[in-house]
């Protein structure tokens, strides 16, 4: 309840909140086996074959499938491509790997995420960068597409962001986006997206898919909180990885939000 009275009416101090959170992952955790804060997506209740992936990439199955499904909509030949709150590399080393665009620039707030990417994302092409989501410093037209995975519902001001999503685009190139918002904030959300100034090819309310992956994932993500976060933190960060703390299960759970995929074209 404070989680969502928070984004409602003091999202400036949620984002705060979540960004110390964030930094405090990003400045614990040293180790590769945890390159996503995403929650995941699955389609393989659905009769869809899962994706196959190299033997290294197996214990993220899950954080990469969203990640895919973000990215096989579009043609990705000779592009060049701006990842928006990139956090800790898995997916831009991910498409860069599988996708194969010419250049891919993550780029986020925390300069221990970047640092962490600088370390452990060898890559020709691909670099990341620190930099604000709703002031990003790139020139008009640059990107052919650009991503966001999971990040806007922390950002105080979703217009600013998207103001520079499609100025930064190339006419024609497109954003690949997908977020989580509470139930009764959806239509919102929607309406702020169709007044963007950029035309939304494809949506798709990928919520079944993203709790079956939490649920297919829960192990390893209760493994990591008790693995990582000092015990007086873990109610919190269960919470975060979005497991309900109030059952000894710990079952995955998305607040009653509703979670969205979409594609939208600079036009």
């Amino acid at each position: 309840m404070l989680n969502k009275i928070l984004f409602h009416h003091f999202p400036s101090i949620k984002s705060l909140l979540t960004r110390l959170q964030y930094e405090f992952i990003s400045a614990l955790i040293l180790k590769r086996d945890v390159l996503f804060m995403n929650f995941g997506y699955s389609a393989r209740h659905q009769g869809a074959d899962p994706i196959v992936l190299e033997p290294d990439d197996e214990i993220h199955r899950y954080p990469l499938q969203l990640y895919h499904h973000v990215a096989e909509h579009v043609d990705w030949t000779d592009a060049d491509v701006l990842e928006v709150s990139s956090g800790r590399g898995g997916g831009a080393s991910f498409i860069m790997r599988y996708f194969k665009p010419r250049s891919y620039v993550g780029v986020d707030f925390s300069l221990k995420a970047i640092e962490f990417c600088d370390q452990h994302h060898h890559i020709d092409g691909l670099k990341f960068e620190h930099g604000n989501a709703e002031d990003l410093k790139y020139p008009d037209d640059t990107f052919d597409i650009v991503l966001n995975v999971e990040a806007s519902l922390y950002y105080p001001n979703i217009k600013k962001f998207l103001h520079h999503v499609r100025r930064i685009l190339k006419p024609g190139g497109y954003f690949l986006y997908t977020d989580l918002r509470y139930e009764e904030k959806v239509s919102e959300w929607h309406a702020q997206l169709e007044e963007s100034g950029m035309k939304i090819v494809r949506q798709e309310d990928i919520t079944e898919n993203v709790l079956k992956a939490m649920e297919l994932d829960r192990e390893r993500r209760i493994y990591l909180v008790d693995t990582y976060i000092p015990r007086i933190l873990r109610k919190q960060f269960y919470h975060f990885a979005g497991l309900d703390v109030a059952s000894l299960e710990k079952v995955p759970h998305l607040e009653k939000r509703r979670y969205w995929y979409f594609v939208l074209q600079k036009v």
